[in-house]
């Protein structure tokens, strides 16, 4: 069997293994920029409390103890509290990068009628919180920028439209950290 894997970032169709074999995504192959710009969003959520602390509890994401649990993490265990965020990010990034790439599914519905379920942000971030899923469709949405880090090609134009190569993008390595303010705080 001989599998070939391509670069390009055109529409790909691509049917789901496993609990999600009867799933197919129609997704568009993401190429370094809109990685990074999905990575950049994602970063954005973390650094705002507001909007981390109610994605957090909505999809049962607390650590142990809830809301005050979290507080004191973020302010008393700032260590702990970046590989906890570490995974929050990775997850949040999953859904960025599917909102910007995948344009279609099929058997994901929202409820017993059938009807197939729209591509947003809503969905994605319950679906990305299956690791099996999330795995799934990462590889698909990041095949093209994977190769082109392996085989060292520039990514494509830039977001701002000139030719100037872009840099690779690749996964997250290391944890988000908490801010200046908070690090300086707990040193107090």
């Amino acid at each position: 069997m001989t599998v070939v894997v391509s670069t390009r970032t055109g529409t790909v169709t691509k049917e789901l293994k496993g609990q999600f074999a009867s799933v197919s995504v129609t997704l568009r192959r993401l190429r370094s920029p809109e990685w990074e710009a999905a990575r950049e969003a994602a970063q954005a959520v973390l650094r705002d409390d507001g909007k981390l602390l109610p994605l957090l509890v909505e999809h049962d994401l607390l650590p142990d103890g809830g809301v005050k649990g979290w507080k004191r993490m973020r302010d008393d265990a700032p260590i702990q509290y970046a590989v906890f965020l570490t995974g929050i990010a990775m997850w949040l990034t999953a859904v960025e990068c599917g909102l910007a790439g995948i344009e279609s599914w099929t058997g994901v519905a929202t409820d017993s009628t059938g009807s197939i379920a729209p591509v947003s942000r809503d969905m994605l971030e319950v679906l990305m919180l299956d690791d099996q899923f999330s795995q799934q469709v990462m590889a698909l949405l990041t095949e093209a920028s994977v190769l082109v880090i392996l085989e060292g090609k520039p990514s494509g134009a830039s977001l701002n439209g000139s030719s100037e190569l872009e840099k690779t993008a690749s996964a997250p390595t290391t944890a988000p950290t908490a801010s200046r303010s908070r690090r300086r705080a707990h040193r107090d």
